[in-house]
């Protein structure tokens, strides 16, 4: 009985993180000053030369470089896509 248990559990341990690598995007935070806000292209840089893309819809009306922020974006593919940006 025991020997059933633990097959299902590496059965589901192994479709979980199977899942977990299909599934492509990646939630992730940063922290840093603005360098640039490119709003033809949709960007933001930090002063470290990270890059992130932004929706259309994102509004950066009121950011300005050198405020330092907190950035909240998904990894898709080589892209950096943010969903949040917080003011610090």
């Amino acid at each position: 009985m025991k020997s059933i248990f633990k097959g299902l559990a590496a059965l589901g341990l192994a479709i979980f993180l199977a899942g977990a690598q299909i599934s492509g995007a990646v939630a992730d935070e940063a922290e840093g000053k603005i360098a640039e806000i490119n709003p033809e292209t949709a960007t933001i840089t930090l002063t470290d030369g990270q890059v992130y893309h932004f929706p259309v819809d994102f509004y950066v009306d009121d950011l300005k470089p050198g405020q330092l922020v907190r950035v909240f974006y998904d990894v898709d593919g080589s892209k950096k896509m943010l969903y949040d940006l917080q003011i610090q």
